[in-house]
């Protein structure tokens, strides 16, 4: 009778270290399961303003128990149509327009996913020539600030990602552009940019709100 009861615990002892082993395991399961779920590496496009309409990239590091991102913006337009006013002779005209931010995002509640604060540094910079009948004007300029957003990522292998943020350093209402005469002479001119009434005067005021879609892996 002794000996059955011996046996009896020893069978009941290893059922329990093997369930114990089987719930670590499931554990360890379950964590490397959300592990992969952080997908860390990030591609996608934004639209919105200052940068327009480009591509971004963002890392999830392993800091901070994955809440901490590296996040880079890049666009890049190029046109022939661009003027300051209707007496530019639009097919001689050539303005291309670069932006590049980048910086640190934080995710308050989850590993690589939901709400999170950004610090970045951006610039944008315009290069070109716009031509009129008597003379052209030569844009050569770069303007850049550091920046404070609050943004989310939404969704797993397939995300949605709004932004909205702050610009320290706000874009300049008039920028320095070198007109050049027909008859050679030159001299610097201020141009300004008429937003009154319009979405783009949030630009001037350092305001910033873009809407970003992409896949992780």
């Amino acid at each position: 009778m002794k000996t059955k009861t011996n046996i009896l615990i020893a069978l009941v002892i290893i059922f329990n270290m093997g369930n114990i082993n089987a719930q670590e395991s499931i554990s360890n399961n379950e964590n490397q399961t959300e592990e992969r779920k952080i997908r860390p590496f990030r591609i996608g496009a934004k639209v919105g303003f200052p940068n327009i309409i480009g591509g971004n990239i963002e890392y999830v590091t392993p800091l901070l128990n994955d809440k901490l991102a590296v996040n880079l913006d890049y666009s890049m337009i190029k046109s022939d149509w661009l003027g300051f006013n209707e007496e530019a002779e639009a097919q001689d005209n050539k303005l291309d327009i670069t932006y590049i931010e980048g910086g640190l995002n934080y995710y308050f509640f989850k590993p690589g996913k939901g709400l999170y604060g950004g610090l970045s540094y951006g610039n944008i910079k315009a290069k070109g020539t716009i031509v009129y009948q008597e003379f052209r004007d030569i844009v050569d300029t770069s303007h850049g600030s550091l920046n404070v957003k609050l943004g989310a990522k939404l969704g797993g292998l397939f995300y949605f990602r709004p932004e909205v943020g702050y610009a320290f350093s706000p874009l300049p209402e008039t920028i320095e552009t070198i007109r050049v005469y027909n008859d050679g002479n030159s001299e610097t001119r201020p141009v300004g940019f008429d937003t009154d009434g319009t979405p783009y005067a949030l630009l001037f005021s350092g305001f910033m709100a873009n809407i970003g879609i992409g896949f992780a892996f």
